[in-house]
């Protein structure tokens, strides 16, 4: 019995899998851009934005493949918002108050 209980926790071990943890990126808006043009991510991994300027921002999703956006909502100076981007392609990303607030990003 014991040889049966070794035997059938071998076996389970090796199906245990390690998934990797998903990270999270924060991109700093101040001076009216974003500091990093683009940025690669995985599947699952969050994006977030510290608004560091003295004005308002909202913050625009679109992609990958469509001109469809999340909408991030109004961001005060000093908020943090964050979005978690489960499917893969380009996307961009930018400002609908300030054209020079933009980015790609890349999903993998």
């Amino acid at each position: 019995m014991p040889i049966r209980l070794a035997i059938a926790i071998a076996i389970l071990m090796g199906l245990v899998v390690a998934v990797p943890a998903a990270t999270t990126i924060t991109v700093i808006q101040r001076g009216l851009a974003l500091n990093t043009a683009s940025v690669s991510l995985t599947k699952g991994d969050r994006l977030s934005f510290t608004n560091d300027d003295d004005v308002i921002h909202n913050i625009h999703i679109f992609g990958p493949g469509t001109d469809e956006n999340m909408d991030l909502g109004l961001q005060k100076p000093g908020k943090l918002l964050s979005y978690k981007f489960d499917k893969a392609g380009a996307y961009r990303v930018r400002c609908n108050i300030h054209p020079s607030v933009k980015m790609a990003v890349t999903v993998k």
